[in-house]
């Protein structure tokens, strides 16, 4: 019989956990050996749970603590992240194991999970939607073939985009984003805390910053994450503060002609969406609480979730 335990990370061999996690996760090294900022070790004390069986890591439910608000209350929530059981050990339980462990951390959990991961979820009376969008807005079509592709830099120009303006990465500008945020958020009933601390660790402790640019436009703020995948320059616009989907897709656009963007990535909130298409996929959106009014507010009312605040950004 296999001798199984479930134990915090933190009570595992540090280069056990990242050879595990450097064999079942495509971490970039900034972020494999930065896991502890992936999971925002120290806020709440919370911290991902590993699965071993016979002494070998075989599974991992990670997490990620944020505040909700709800109504006129800030309640402590978890993102679902990193869940995976080594392909021997499936189909044995050990999933429904880790995560029924994994929900006693806090009482509020949230994820966006694919369809596997909701199969466990909804066993153990999880709700979920896909009022949630992956939207990809194509540029260059030509470079959608690989044979097409040539090798792009990373190098990025500032120059000639009008009112769109490159901000520091600095205690200023995050100051400047959380007070915009504060005054969006007081007028939802339900609503992610995107605070002065938690803009911190997510912008300025990242371990990938380098690649993050934040942007102004009148009284509002982006935050973007430009990378190469496959030859492909990508913009990942992580974070607005504006929602209008068509304005803000103007603004970029002499940022994403003078640099060459192949395509860029964001999520739009949109409902009963029937199914998937290439430059658009259903986002599962899954959640759970010991308190029902808790889950039917999520429900009904949370309608911003962004690149920023999930894993999606770094997957």
């Amino acid at each position: 019989m296999d001798k199984i335990h479930i134990n915090k990370i933190s009570e595992l061999n540090r280069d056990k956990l990242i050879n595990f996690y450097q064999k079942s996760f495509n971490f970039k090294n900034s972020v494999l050996i930065n896991y502890e900022w992936r999971y925002r070790s120290g806020f709440c004390n919370y911290e991902p749970l590993a699965l071993t069986v016979d002494n070998q890591i075989c599974g991992h439910a990670g997490l990620i603590p944020v505040k909700l608000k709800l109504n006129e209350k800030v309640e402590t929530a978890i993102w679902f992240t990193d869940f995976f059981i080594n392909p021997v050990y499936r189909s044995r339980g050990y999933g429904k194991l880790l995560t029924e462990a994994w929900m006693k951390i806090c009482p509020n959990q949230i994820t966006l999970c694919n369809n596997k991961s909701l199969r466990i979820f909804k066993k153990l009376k999880w709700s979920y939607n896909n009022n949630f969008v992956r939207k990809i807005k194509f540029y260059n079509f030509h470079r959608i073939l690989p044979i097409l592709r040539k090798n792009s830099q990373l190098e990025i120009s500032y120059d000639s985009l009008g009112e769109l303006k490159l901000e520091e990465q600095n205690i200023k500008t995050i100051k400047d984003i959380t007070l915009i945020e504060q005054k969006n958020l007081a007028k939802k009933k339900i609503g992610i805390v995107r605070d002065e601390s938690w803009f911190i660790w997510r912008i300025l402790e990242c371990p990938y910053k380098k690649n993050i640019f934040i942007f102004s436009y009148k009284n509002n703020y982006f935050i973007v994450n430009v990378k190469i995948k496959n030859n492909l320059k990508i913009l990942n616009l992580i974070y607005s503060s504006l929602t209008v989907e068509d304005e803000l897709l103007k603004i970029f656009n002499p940022f994403v002609k003078k640099n060459k963007i192949d395509y860029l990535n964001y999520i739009s909130k949109e409902k009963k969406m029937n199914f998937n298409m290439p430059w658009k996929k259903k986002i599962n959106f899954a959640f759970f609480s010991n308190e029902k009014f808790i889950m039917n507010d999520i429900e009904n009312d949370l309608d911003d979730i962004q690149y920023i605040d999930s894993d999606i950004d770094y997957l």
